[in-house]
């Protein structure tokens, strides 16, 4: 499709179902309401009459501070629809960094919940979520605008790991490919329900279980609770999702909380027919606990917020062990090494891909757009593996790595190793400089509920064996907690910050 095609990613998300007359077919449920796709069309052209009322235009950027609701869906397609980039972000994040991204987007307008209120008070219009709703109904239907596939439609937010926010510009074009991987990869269709305990101002939310679930006419879960195992439970019993959307780190916590223990839970957990897992890697030990009590496979799999679809995907039925998957539907990817040339059979590479739905770069970032961006490809910052049995293996993040002794390690290789250790919870390992300033690798632990630490270190010592000696943790510390974004990234900068290790 050409970038000056006529094109309207409000439009696009909604056009398929209607198309089909399935204009009652339901489009989203909240807790005690639901909004079919006809509604949601109406609504959406209300909301966007409504923000256009609070002087929002075309080209402007509305911050989205909001729970998982049929007002966050309403206010991101009404800002669509109207030409606007809606810009969601994480209502609970501190106000340093909500500030940050107001200034950054230069927001003409902002919709928050009550507690993100002051975050940006003073800096913006503010519209809270509750009048927003209830102007609704009486605001003035507004058409859709006139906008192209190639212009700026959304930006999301991406930092996680490093600690450094940036926006990904995403065109209008880039929701087209977005049900793909459900439908081909996934099995899901119309009438199928959609549930993620990720939060939709993140993209893998966003692009599976909002945009995805719309353009496949499908039905879209939504709670605004934060999750936790027993919510999702909540979740399952009260709505019934045909697909769950998860982290490994939730997943890890369910197995550890007992949620699938053996008990009447069981069949409620073994009534999805799809569990998926993104954001990091997924240890195979979690897979197979999964497995094991739920009788489901977790398919794990790789996108990222420039590329909003899956690049890596498994396949129900065919999950490889320890592995991202395969190229997703619509995903070319190659793996290169620093000079940018293809990597051997089996050696780690620099990933990069090409996606119809790929950004067009980073918002008010030339230099990190010139690096990561090049002739239509994106350098994720993920290396990754190809195995004999064609499944891409995560290696790591190319500035997590650090050297000893000449050679390089990759903390998720080490991860993985630990991971099944009894009494360990989570960990994380980094490059910290001993006492000559030279990089070892340091554990970061957690230890489960009424773990021995002296038991966990003799374990994780054993379990470390199995390493050459240059990758083998010279420290172990054990924390209260390995802080991770609300994907599940670890945040390695927090822990390699001057003074963690005690």
């Amino acid at each position: 499709m050409k970038d000056d095609t006529s094109l309207n990613a409000a439009q696009a998300l909604l056009e398929p179902a209607l198309a089909v007359g399935a204009a009652d077919r339901v489009a989203l449920i909240a807790p005690g309401e639901a909004m079919s796709f006809g509604a949601l069309e109406a609504g959406s052209a209300r909301a966007a009459g409504l923000l256009a009322g609070e002087g929002l235009r075309r080209g402007d950027r509305v911050l989205l501070l909001l729970d998982d609701s049929l007002a966050f869906a309403l206010a991101y397609l009404g800002a669509l629809r109207l030409g606007a980039l809606p810009v969601a972000f994480n209502p609970g994040a501190v106000g340093a960094e909500i500030g940050f991204v107001l200034r950054d987007c230069a927001a003409a307008l902002a919709i928050v919940e009550p507690r993100a209120r002051p975050a940006v008070e003073g800096g913006t219009t503010i519209l809270e979520a509750g009048d927003f709703r209830a102007r609704l109904d009486g605001a003035t239907p507004m058409p859709v605008a006139e906008t192209r596939s190639g212009e700026a439609a959304f930006l999301i937010y991406t930092s996680g790991s490093t600690g450094t926010l940036k926006a990904a510009i995403h065109r209008h074009s880039s929701v087209l490919p977005i049900d793909r991987y459900l439908r081909e990869t996934l099995g899901l269709g119309p009438g199928d329900r959609v549930h993620a305990t990720s939060r939709l101002f993140f993209a893998y939310a966003l692009g599976a279980v909002l945009f995805g679930t719309l353009r496949l006419g499908a039905t879209a879960i939504l709670d605004p609770a934060w999750p936790s195992p027993s919510n999702l439970l909540t979740v399952l019993r009260r709505d019934r999702p045909d697909a769950v959307f998860s982290v490994p780190s939730f997943y890890r916590k369910a197995l550890a909380e007992g949620l699938a223990g053996g008990t009447a839970e069981d069949a409620v957990l073994g009534a999805v027919r799809v569990y998926v897992s993104a954001g990091e890697a997924l240890p195979g030990s979690i897979a197979d606990a999964w497995r094991r009590r739920v009788g489901r496979d977790i398919l794990d799999g790789m996108g990222t917020s420039e590329t909003i679809c899956m690049l890596l995907a498994n396949t129900p039925g065919a999950a490889l062990p320890d592995c991202s998957g395969r190229p997703a539907p619509g995903a070319d990817l190659r793996l290169l090494d620093g000079s940018g040339r293809p990597v051997a059979d089996g050696e780690p590479g620099h990933l990069w891909a090409r996606i119809d739905s790929l950004a067009a770069g980073y918002w008010n970032r030339p230099e990190e757009t010139a690096c990561a961006f090049r002739d239509g490809w994106f350098r994720t910052g993920d290396l990754y593996r190809v195995g004999p049995d064609g499944g891409w293996r995560h290696a790591g993040r190319s500035d997590d790595m650090f050297k000893v002794s000449g050679q390089w390690v990759s903390p998720g290789e080490i991860e993985q190793v630990m991971a099944p250790c009894a009494g360990l919870e989570d960990c994380a390992l980094v490059g910290l400089p001993d006492g000559d300033g030279m990089p070892v690798p340091v554990l970061f632990a957690t230890l489960a509920a009424a773990a021995d630490s002296s038991a966990v270190e003799a374990a994780i010592h054993a379990a470390a064996r199995a390493l050459p000696g240059y990758k083998r943790p010279r420290e172990i510390h054990f924390v209260s907690e390995i802080p991770r974004t609300a994907t599940g990234k670890i945040r390695r900068f927090l822990l390699r910050q001057p003074g963690n290790a005690a």
